[in-house]
């Protein structure tokens, strides 16, 4: 009897995220196929299939040489007949994952129009007023009891700095700390 064979055609790299500042993000996004350079650094077989791109990778291809902003429609006719809208969309959505895993980064599609964009202004605003609005049923009691255990002599850096979710407040602190400064200024 035949050994049976086990295949590992869906086996890829596992996705480990770039530790990039934001500046050098930026750095690295400047270049015109930035965002494909990023995946392609330490997980090509999750754009690359053999020595052609898959169709997740020609998506993000054609988005990126049209210039990262662009409708659906639009990545459809460059793609000179090799994909439908509905590949595209499944291709984003793959993009998605593999640069929200490394980077964080996401590719906006708005359903209505079609169009296909890094993040706006208006992402980022609708971002901040959820997480204002899910923050500030918290925020006053937390304020209020980090006040009282430093009145009583504790070490609230100390207690943050210990604790895990502590780190993830940090983290916090230090994408809004240019607007503390803009607000305080």
């Amino acid at each position: 009897m035949p050994a049976r064979r086990l295949f590992n055609g869906d086996s890829k790299t596992a996705l480990e995220p770039l530790c990039l500042s934001a500046d050098d993000l930026l750095a690295r996004l400047s270049n015109k196929t930035g965002l494909q350079d990023l995946i392609l650094e330490n997980n090509r077989d999750h754009l690359i299939s053999g020595k052609a791109y898959n169709t997740a990778g020609y998506v993000l291809q054609l988005i990126e040489y049209l210039g990262r902003k662009c409708t659906v429609g639009e990545v459809v006719a460059a793609g000179d007949g090799d994909l439908t809208e509905r590949s595209v969309i499944a291709g984003v959505g793959k993009v998605n994952v593999l640069l929200y895993n490394l980077v964080g980064l996401r590719l906006t599609l708005v359903k209505e129009s079609g169009e296909i964009r890094l993040v706006n202004e208006s992402d980022a605003l609708m971002a901040t007023e959820k997480f204002a609005a899910k923050f500030s049923k918290v925020r006053d009691e937390f304020v209020r009891t980090m006040d009282a255990y430093r009145a009583t002599g504790g070490d609230v850096a100390g207690l943050l700095a210990s604790s895990d979710a502590g780190r993830k407040l940090a983290d916090l602190s230090r994408v809004l700390a240019p607007a503390q400064e803009e607000v305080a200024a």
